[in-house]
């Protein structure tokens, strides 16, 4: 995948996003029975040039520079929005500590958590671009490197993820079966971990803001990854195995047999 490939998926992806952005907020605010105060026009209109200076801005970095996903972006671009909701005084909504953990700033739970919910042309315009990353990544970080002469080297399990519970049990299993354990919060982290160690196994939550992302710079890395949600259905199974997950488990039952997922020490 060439530089000039990457940079035209960069600007169809923007150009999708920037389209979708108005759309999206209204119909979530109509989803989460919220009525619009006034001043939300503007708020959408000064939210939609932020996330297309904040993209132009992402995709003019090198790309193992790009340390947020578009979906965060798009993310954080919805703080105007949210801003006219506080300022009328509209009440916050109900969300599950899981989504107050990954994003603790979204009182209205307007983020989206997936691209899927942006539309299909907003979606397909962000797979793509993940794949034209991809390989971008793949040809300037190394997949494997050897591990450092002398000394003990354990094998490292890494999570992709934001709850708390989560990292807790895993470092903990991994302690225990005599395996190192590293988190890491986002693409750029992901990217840059690659470069210095080759991980035994990857654990992506789905809940993730950058779980798509995350999965397929794992995929060519040619890193074993485990995808786990709550839901997890054959549409999940086939999508992700898609992207490139070894496996897609349903939450509860990866943490019922956690062990049948790490690897034995011999």
């Amino acid at each position: 995948m060439t530089d000039e490939s990457l940079e035209m998926r960069a600007a169809e992806l923007q150009t999708a996003f920037v389209a979708a952005y108005p759309i999206y907020v209204a119909g979530r605010l109509v989803e989460l029975h919220m009525a619009a105060p006034p001043t939300m026009r503007a708020a959408i209109e000064a939210g939609q040039q932020r996330l297309r200076a904040d993209l132009s801005e992402l995709f003019a970095r090198p790309v193992v520079d790009q340390d947020r996903s578009p979906l965060e972006v798009f993310q954080s671009a919805l703080q105007a929005p949210t801003a006219a909701l506080t300022a009328a005084g509209v009440e916050p909504a109900e969300r599950d500590p899981v989504a107050v953990n990954a994003l603790p700033g979204d009182r209205y739970d307007l983020a989206p958590a997936s691209s899927q919910v942006l539309g299909e042309v907003a979606f397909h315009a962000h797979l793509a671009w993940g794949v034209a990353k991809a390989a971008a990544v793949a040809g300037v970080v190394p997949a494997r490197v050897d591990p450092p002469r002398g000394g003990s080297h354990h094998p490292t399990v890494v999570l992709v993820g934001s709850d708390a519970a989560d990292r807790a049990v895993l470092a903990d299993a991994a302690s225990t079966g005599g395996l190192e354990f590293i988190l890491w919060r986002n693409p750029g982290a992901i990217e840059q971990g690659l470069a210095l160690l080759a991980p035994v196994v990857a654990f992506v939550d789905l809940a993730h803001g950058s779980a798509d992302e995350a999965i397929r710079i794992l995929t060519v890395a040619t890193v074993r990854t485990v995808a786990f949600g709550a839901g997890v259905d054959d549409f999940a199974m086939a999508r992700y195995g898609l992207l490139g997950a070894d496996e897609v488990v349903e939450r509860s039952r990866l943490f019922d047999r956690l062990e049948d997922y790490l690897p034995r020490q011999v």
